[in-house]
């Protein structure tokens, strides 16, 4: 699958005015969250799961069926330039296939090139497929002495041959897939039934190319058709040796192709937003979740290719055995003591960490892969919190800004496994955490400023319940995406046009101050608002905080001073403003855009990163939201900070020991999909507390331990269950009581 979003264009950066590239954002968004349609291309092998299992079984029922296909025909094509064909092509809406009259436009060392004749001259120019031919033949980002076609093969294993001829047909025509100016296109596909003597199959080694809407004559629409050719054509180098490997092996390779061939990654913002999954799963019945799981599948691919190299994944294709047995069997006979078990654990440590210098193990070769995202707990103080934790699922729980941590996480299954990864300004280390036993790092805050707790379900069928709670030091947050002094500022934003970062929530704090890196002495004004969680139709939800003015006195010389001294801070304690929401803080350009002008840095990706601008007068397109890059694969990124606080020095009143039993009402309720539950129990013992279904079924298993006497307060994640009525129940000294709980999503 592949959805891009390239900005390739020229920029001029200059050391007081960066010269910017406007850019539409193209990321797709799940429909719950999408205000307006957005437009992607898929690759589609996907969607044909169902028909390629029909195709493997129709071969296991024919053994005689090569056979008969290499004595019918027992020659090469042989076409030339100027051919003409009709291939049979698949309707991907209505699951029918048709026949597209096609011409032969280039014949290369390894592939003949047809384009469908109603798309030649108007989508598809022989620069174009001259471009095609030369990335399949001759030479790849990675490898300028070698083409898709060699550079696939080297790793993965041979094409098949059922037509007698080493060449490949690549197919290239307006794909029908029910594209109607919105959501995904499919941009190519593999067909399995090509290799049999099935009913509609060409009797060839060919595979297919979007040219509508795909653009091939622009350099982002030609990347991502040549990505798409290497996906591809992996998929029909598996097919040859394994007819039933699993999707989420079968995609990770084909998605691994595209990288080994220098092609980026396929987007990874996906997987570190949803690490709790279940490693394998595949939800090929529904885009946007297919999505995810193939950022997933591309970085555990990755992560394989760089930790045992990528020769050994020719074996592992090659395994008669299918999903972590095939892979264990490839990771055997290619000669590596690596197996499925320890990578997993290590690419968990991997994901947070990405360094080798630490431990091979844990970091990657690729670079600048973002980040897993946690459960931020700014404020250490955590009461008992419950976690559903799935099969092969990881969660990272984050603690950043506090002091003197202590933490226990506990589970009754022996599969978890837990790890904690401490991160300091020069300092990094990899900890075992014993499920259970308090963990206590008191140079938290001092020599590790954060502290991950890499909660790890090594089961491969079973999901599991854990617990944790902490408790430390409270200090201020600052919350800022740059890493990097600023370069300059965008020069060509006109009067009103609007800055906007936005920022994560961070349960518990208050708004403390915004500052904002400017260029000039002057004034501009802005605001805080709660950010939407969308790009349009806008990100900017109610009003937090306005007008607010930041104000600067000097202007900086020429070249710029380390650090930055341009600092403007607005005091925002009167406003009272809660992050236990995501929130943005904005600025909007004045009638001299270059005064003060707001300063900028770069961060590397193709997609937008918290920084968002309202364009009045685009280069192109309407007035809008839009992320900016500069044209070598950076987005621009405006210097404004967030700075959180927590109350402290506040008395808690003492309670008494509770005289009697209860379980209050969970709250919120109806919810979605987190809630508290509230009890108080008269003496120490063992408690449990259970989420059931309407059929008595349980869920979830929230605390089973002994707790002393008191108030206990627990939190739960429903976010894996469907909406609907559940009870949960609490058990203890012989009284058991349960209440009902709503959970809508």
């Amino acid at each position: 699958m592949r959805k891009l979003s390239f900005l390739l264009f020229s920029v001029l950066l200059v050391p007081m005015l960066v010269n910017p590239v406007w850019a539409q954002i193209t990321m797709p968004l799940a429909p719950e969250d999408a205000p307006e349609a957005q437009s992607y291309p898929i690759a589609g092998s996907h969607l044909l799961w169902k028909q390629q299992q029909e195709v493997a079984a129709y071969m296991a029922m024919h053994p005689e069926m090569l056979e008969q296909m290499n004595r019918e025909k027992s020659v090469a094509w042989d076409f030339v330039v100027g051919s003409q064909r009709s291939w049979y092509a698949s309707d991907l809406q209505s699951n029918q296939f048709y026949l597209v009259p096609s011409t032969c436009r280039a014949v290369g060392n390894k592939c003949y090139i047809f384009v469908e004749d109603a798309s030649w001259g108007s989508r598809v120019t022989q620069q174009v497929v001259d471009s095609v031919r030369v990335a399949f033949d001759l030479r790849v980002p990675a490898n300028p002495a070698k083409g898709i076609y060699q550079q696939v093969v080297d790793a993965f294993g041979n094409a098949p041959d059922v037509d007698s001829d080493p060449r490949i047909i690549i197919a290239i025509l307006d794909i029908k897939d029910g594209y109607a100016g919105s959501g995904g296109w499919v941009i190519g596909y593999y067909h399995p039934i090509n290799q049999t003597t099935m009913a509609n199959s060409n009797r060839a080694e060919i595979y297919y190319l979007d040219a509508n809407p795909t653009n091939l004559s622009t350099s982002s629409g030609l990347v991502a058709g040549l990505q798409t050719m290497a996906h591809e054509f992996q998929h029909m180098i598996h097919f040859n040796y394994d007819t039933n490997e699993i999707l989420f092996i079968n995609e990770g390779c084909s998605l691994l192709a595209e990288v080994h061939c220098g092609y980026p990654i396929y987007e990874q913002s996906y997987y570190v937003n949803e690490t709790n999954h279940y490693l394998l799963d595949f939800r090929n019945d529904d885009i946007n979740l297919g999505l995810r799981d193939y950022s997933r599948a591309a970085r555990y691919m990755t992560y394989i290719r760089d930790q045992a190299g990528i020769g050994a994944f020719k074996p592992i294709v090659q395994s008669s055995l299918n999903g972590l047995e095939g892979l264990d069997a490839g990771l055997q006979a290619f000669g590596t003591t690596l197996r499925s078990n320890d990578i997993f654990r290590n690419w968990a440590i991997a994901n947070i960490l990405d360094n080798r210098s630490v431990n091979p193990a844990y970091g990657y070769i690729y670079p600048n892969l973002p980040k897993a995202v946690g459960r931020l707990h700014a404020d250490p103080n955590v009461p008992l919190t419950g976690r559903v934790l799935q099969n092969l699922g990881i969660e990272y729980l984050t603690f950043k800004h506090g002091a003197n941590l202590r933490a226990t996480i506990t589970a009754q299954d022996p599969a978890l496994l837990i790890k904690a990864v401490e991160i300091g300004p020069s300092s990094k280390r990899v900890l075992d955490v014993t499920p259970g036993v308090e963990f206590q790092e008191p140079a938290y805050g001092t020599t590790y400023t954060e502290v991950h707790f890499v909660v790890i379900n090594t089961s491969p069928s079973l999901p599991m319940n854990y617990f944790y709670q902490a408790s430390g030091a409270v200090r201020p947050v600052e919350l800022k995406w740059d890493t990097t002094e600023p370069l300059g500022f965008l020069g060509s934003l006109s009067p009103s046009d609007t800055v906007v970062v936005t920022f994560n929530a961070v349960p518990g704090g208050r708004l403390d101050s915004v500052r904002v890196a400017l260029r000039r002495a002057g004034s501009i004004t802005g605001g805080v608002w709660r950010y939407t969680g969308v790009q349009r139709p806008t990100p900017l939800g109610a009003r937090l905080a306005f007008p607010i003015t930041a104000s600067i006195s000097t202007t900086p010389p020429l070249p710029y001073p380390v650090p930055w001294p341009n600092w403007a801070k607005i005091d925002l304690r009167s406003y009272s403003i809660s992050t236990d929401a995501p929130f943005a803080a904005g600025f909007i350009i004045g009638a001299d855009p270059a005064t003060p002008a707001v300063m900028v840095t770069t961060y590397p990706s193709d997609s937008p990163y918290n920084s968002y601008t309202y364009l009045h007068a685009p280069s192109s397109g309407p007035p809008n939201w839009y992320f900016i890059g500069d044209g070598e694969g950076n987005v621009y990124i405006y210097l404004i900070r967030a700075y959180v606080s927590f109350t402290t020095g506040v008395e808690e009143t003492i309670e008494l020991a509770p005289s009697s039993f209860t379980l209050a009402q969970n709250y919120p309720n109806p919810f979605n999909p987190q809630t508290t539950i509230e009890f108080s129990i008269p003496q120490a013992g063992p408690v449990t507390l259970k989420i059931v279904n309407l059929l008595g079924e349980e869920v979830a298993t929230l605390i089973s331990q002994e707790l002393p006497a008191g108030k206990h307060k627990v939190q739960w994640d429903a976010a894996g269950l469907v909406s609907g009525v559940y009870f949960y129940r609490l058990e203890t000294g012989g009284i058991v009581q349960a209440k009902k709980l709503l959970l809508l999503k």
